[in-house]
């Protein structure tokens, strides 16, 4: 087994139960083959993140903790 792959068991193996469903989703998309990471973004696209960046360095987000 490679350090990353039982260094990533390890954390899993500290996660309580409770919180391991949140980690469903990522895995499920990072063992999908077909997945296709979009790099030709659209100024329009560009200017939503640099927003939803700058609104997140200014607080104005909703912190997980708060869900």
């Amino acid at each position: 087994m490679s350090a990353i792959r039982q260094e990533i068991l390890d954390y899993i193996d500290d996660i309580p139960d409770s919180k391991l469903e949140a980690l469903k989703p990522i895995l499920s998309l990072l063992v999908d083959d077909t997945l296709i990471i979009e790099t030709n973004l659209t100024d329009e696209e560009k200017a939503i993140i640099k927003a939803g960046r700058e609104e997140y360095k200014s607080g104005g987000f909703v912190p997980l903790s708060s869900i």
